[in-house]
């Protein structure tokens, strides 16, 4: 897909809300490739990241020795899914439960600095976001829903979405999904995935967090090591929309993220690849969660009672929603179904050959129509 001049976009660039340690740790990772035309959109983050720097060196003096003292009383809620399966729509309405915390593009984009700079924070992200976000028309701002993917690629090299921003070594940080092979990489991703959890804890005051990570769907048995009676809610979508959604969010995400040029179609063989991999771990190893700890989710029958399923998730994982809350997330379902208009894809006999081909397994599994392409 063609981009129009996206290299000049800089503003939004996740590099910006990193530390210089971790940025130089990319950079090394990466071999220092960045692509001429990205170097705008290199220098603008780095002048955040140094404008930034003293208030986050202020927050790991004020707060590290209380966020690593937090106590997590209450294991988590995490979404898990795949990308384009309506978990955004679904954490969007979550969020309402205010007797619950979650991750907002605050913490997603800026997780060094949120706890002692607040006010300065939401204006950073405010002007760095678009209005809306450019693969699905989904309003952005700094109190909208994100994933801690973000936050976590902010603070270490183990985030995955840092691929995004080197897409050249996309595979490496693919390898951060499951961490299989890699004891040690998995155990220092742990301690900085506990340490998020602790630090929005503190924040919300010890209430219980929901996560939204859809790249959370392979590391179950490690969550599960770190919260044993988690509980999950696992959305999934018809496969033939699932993946021209998916393609459309990565071209969209590469052309304002990255800093190196990227092959269209090895994209499109990732997404292939990582959506088989997504449920090969993900058929594995739900059955590790404890009985009463998880609900499945059908987008399409979400969409068009978003209440009922909303209820049904509370009631069968055992959780509380009081109704002033609730009465909240159904005037926003209201409004989102007058309104809202979701991209409509094309079902092209491209899309069909090869959602076909490589993921005709989990499209049976989950219960979807064979669908056959119009030409031989």
């Amino acid at each position: 897909m063609a981009h129009k001049k996206t290299w000049l976009i800089c503003k939004e660039e996740p590099l910006a809300g990193m530390s210089f340690t971790n940025i130089f740790r990319l950079l090394l990772e990466n071999k220092f490739r960045i692509h001429p035309k990205y170097y705008l959109r290199f220098w603008y983050a780095m002048g955040l990241a140094t404008i930034t720097a003293p208030m986050r060196i202020i927050e790991r003096i004020l707060y590290h020795r209380k966020i690593k003292k937090t106590e997590i009383k209450t294991d988590p809620v995490f979404v898990i899914g795949h990308y384009r399966t309506g978990t955004t729509y679904l954490m969007t309405l979550l969020a309402m439960d205010k007797d619950r915390g979650y991750v907002s593009n605050l913490e997603g984009y800026a997780p060094h600095f949120f706890l002692s700079f607040p006010k300065i924070t939401k204006a950073l992200i405010d002007m760095s976001l678009p209005d809306i976000r450019p693969m699905d028309n989904v309003p952005m701002g700094a109190e909208e829903p994100t994933e801690e993917e973000y936050s976590i690629g902010a603070m270490s090299k183990y985030g995955y979405y840092n691929g995004f921003i080197f897409p050249r070594n996309f595979d490496q940080y693919t390898r951060c999904l499951n961490f299989e092979g890699l004891p040690k990489d998995l155990e220092k991703w742990k301690k900085v995935y506990y340490y998020f959890v602790q630090k929005m804890t503190l924040k919300y005051k010890g209430r219980q967090m929901i996560f939204k990570n859809p790249t959370n769907s392979y590391r179950i048995p490690h969550i599960l090591e770190m919260f044993p009676n988690a509980k999950f809610i696992h959305t999934y979508r018809n496969p033939y929309e699932v993946y021209p959604s998916t393609y459309k969010f990565f071209d969209e995400v590469f052309a304002i993220y990255t800093l190196q040029t990227w092959d269209d179609e090895k994209m499109k063989l990732d997404i292939l690849r990582n959506y088989k991999s997504l449920y090969e771990h993900l058929e594995r190893d739900i059955k590790l969660i404890p009985e009463g700890n998880i609900v499945h989710l059908k987008y399409e029958e979400f969409i068009e009672e978003p209440m009922k399923h909303i209820d049904r998730i509370y009631s069968e994982l055992g959780l509380e929603l009081k109704e002033e809350y609730r009465e909240n997330m159904r005037k926003y379902a209201e409004t989102q179904k007058r309104e809202y208009k979701p991209n409509k894809h094309r079902i092209t006999d491209d899309v069909i050959e090869r959602v076909n081909k490589y993921w005709s397994n989990y499209r049976d599994h989950w219960g979807y129509e064979k669908l056959e392409p119009s030409t031989k």
